[in-house]
């Protein structure tokens, strides 16, 4: 092992430490969009610890819950309706999406709205496919994967779906941001992401209720 890819190795395994350590399972099912962003919310692979600040969008569409999950996960229907990621770069082995999808399939979003004036790219790993469960949620998820093991930053998407009764969901997607190099960086576009995921909500309820 090479002398850089060490500390970078050592940073890895302190950064899930926290994650790894909580024992009370998350009540996925309960979460909402805090008041306060530096009130984040846990993600699966990082959990609770060394949260910075969370973005997040919450709304009711009116879909059965399995119609808005194929479509978040439908990464090839992009385009046609996802304002905030435009387009998504998947491996060859992806022919049709969300059929395709798998956990530890990597992928390049290209976004606008983050930064003014330029369009913008990050790495994300699909780390959680659960589609349906006894408690009656679905959770999706994806983390940045600036390819050092977590040095720099990490952060985590998930998509949390509740079957509200009479054919509606309750849509919750956010994205929250661990301590680390590039995070303060980050937070100060922070209220260019929160406006980004909220249009992005808008975006996925307007295309999944077909108006």
């Amino acid at each position: 092992m090479s002398l850089f890819k060490l500390p970078v190795a050592l940073w890895a395994v302190i950064c899930c430490l926290p994650a790894l350590a909580h024992g009370v399972p998350t009540k996925w099912a309960s979460l909402h969009c805090p008041s306060n962003s530096a009130d984040g919310l846990p993600t699966p692979t990082y959990g609770s610890e060394q949260i910075v600040f969370t973005v997040c969008a919450e709304l009711n569409i009116s879909a059965p819950l399995i119609d808005v999950y194929n479509a978040i996960l439908d990464f090839q229907a992009y385009p046609s309706w996802n304002t905030f990621v435009f387009a998504v770069d998947l491996p060859s082995n992806v022919t049709t999406t969300p059929t395709d999808s798998y956990a530890g399939m990597p992928m390049t979003f290209h976004t606008a709205g983050v930064l003014p004036f330029f369009n913008t790219t990050s790495n994300e790993v699909l780390t959680m496919l659960d589609s349906t469960n006894l408690d009656g949620y679905s959770l999706s998820a994806w983390r940045y994967d600036n390819s050092l093991g977590g040095l720099g930053m990490r952060a985590e998407h998930p998509n949390v779906l509740v079957d509200v009764g009479g054919g509606a969901t309750r849509y919750l997607s956010f994205e929250t941001y661990y301590m680390g190099i590039e995070t303060a960086l980050v937070l100060l576009l922070k209220g260019n992401l929160q406006t980004a995921f909220e249009k992005q909500a808008a975006d996925l309820k307007a295309y999944v209720e077909g108006s």
